[in-house]
């Protein structure tokens, strides 16, 4: 095998030796990638083909014989190292997004740029970024905890209130705050808290019932919404939490010593009560309570 593609590389050669100079400038213009010299001085002294109908007539002759800190915006960008550049487009060519990359020629004798139109590569991530956008906008599952987001715990939890209002029947919300998110991190020097988030949540998933129901209301606050019960009965279930909660350990962490710190506000349905209300006054008795200290270690 090596053979055979030393023999084609020797053929490559001697016909690269029988190009003449009229017939490298050809295959050097024509060439798919856009092409600028700037000789030893920094002008631009020549422009391909390629380059050119990336550029446009117009802004190709701004360019020759010129250096960069004579160029107009956003031409000067041109000649920066290794750049991607955006070509804002006017009445005879479109918007144009290249990417650059620059080589000095043997014994000083001036730079060579390279440019790539990526317009279509661009279009297809602005496209990719947009969907992606309005996935976040439909999606209901927090991406830490796999639990119902805040879309989706407010999407559960409307028809709830609904159901109250109709037939006059108990609901309790309970909003669980970990005060110790932030201690975690420092502790563990984590830029995250996943498998804090973790260890809560699948103590809640094995908690409740199965018509209540539970997710991530931001970043350190759980909402549990509770069906068919009243506040006293409510306090029993947060008292239970707060037991398991102080007995949790998290896995896999050394050392293992964390001490999990949460604290709770718990709210009733009253006649009246909308979404907004009814989770106000469960913060309301959140910030009554006050932050529990982080544990020392």
């Amino acid at each position: 095998m090596f053979p055979v593609i030393t023999a084609r590389l020797t053929d490559y050669r001697i016909m690269l030796d029988k190009l003449d100079t009229p017939h490298l400038r050809q295959i050097i213009s024509a060439c798919p990638i856009g092409i600028l010299l700037q000789d030893n001085h920094g002008r631009i002294s020549w422009v391909n083909d390629t380059l050119a109908q990336m550029l446009g007539e117009t802004r190709r002759a701004q360019l020759l014989n010129q250096r960069a800190d004579e160029l107009p915006a956003p031409l000067s960008e041109l000649l920066n190292l290794n750049t991607t550049l955006h070509l804002p487009g006017d009445e005879a060519d479109e918007d144009r997004w290249l990417m650059g990359q620059q080589q000095t020629l043997p014994d000083a004798q001036g730079t060579v740029h390279y440019f790539i139109d990526i317009t279509p590569w661009h279009g297809v991530m602005q496209e990719r970024d947009q969907l992606k956008d309005e996935l976040n906008d439909i999606i209901m599952v927090d991406n830490e905890t796999g639990m119902r987001n805040r879309k989706g715990l407010y999407y559960s939890l409307e028809p709830q209130l609904s159901r109250s209002r109709r037939y006059d029947r108990p609901l309790s919300v309970i909003i669980l705050r970990l005060d110790c998110l932030k201690h975690f991190k420092e502790r563990y020097q984590r830029d995250d808290a996943l498998p804090l988030l973790t260890t809560v949540s699948r103590l809640l998933s094995d908690q409740l019932r199965w018509a209540d129901i539970a997710g991530r209301l931001s970043e350190n606050d759980f909402l549990l919404v509770l069906p068919e019960t009243h506040a006293e009965d409510t306090s029993k279930v947060v008292d239970n939490l707060r037991k398991q909660i102080d007995a949790l350990t998290i896995p896999d962490l050394e050392p293992a010593d964390f001490a999990i710190t949460a604290r709770f506000g718990v709210a009733e349905w009253r006649k009246g009560d909308d979404m907004g209300l009814l989770l106000m006054r469960a913060r309301q008795m959140l910030d009554d309570t006050g932050p529990q200290p982080a544990a020392s270690g």
